[in-house]
């Protein structure tokens, strides 16, 4: 899977995350991906599951990611559904 975002072309103005701090957001984002990123699908347009690797010390990471995400940007919805 490859692809790359910019935020600028796609962040609706109701983001609360300052601009200066969007590019750290998105750094750790791509970190997380290209570190435990091993799936994806898309069921429907508006819905992509991810599946990360590595235990629950990830979870922990992706579980404060994801809080501080969507503390910042309400239209955001996560659902964590930890594997065997």
């Amino acid at each position: 899977m490859t692809g790359v975002v910019t935020m600028a072309t796609w962040v609706p103005q109701s983001r609360t995350l300052p601009t200066a701090e969007q590019p750290l957001r998105v750094a750790e984002f791509d970190a997380l991906f290209a570190e435990r990123l091993v799936g994806s699908s898309r069921p429907d347009r508006l819905r992509l599951e991810l599946v990360l690797t590595g235990g629950e010390s990830v979870e922990e990471r992706v579980r404060d990611l994801v809080a501080r995400e969507s503390g910042c940007c309400s239209f955001f919805h996560f659902t964590l559904s930890p594997g065997p």
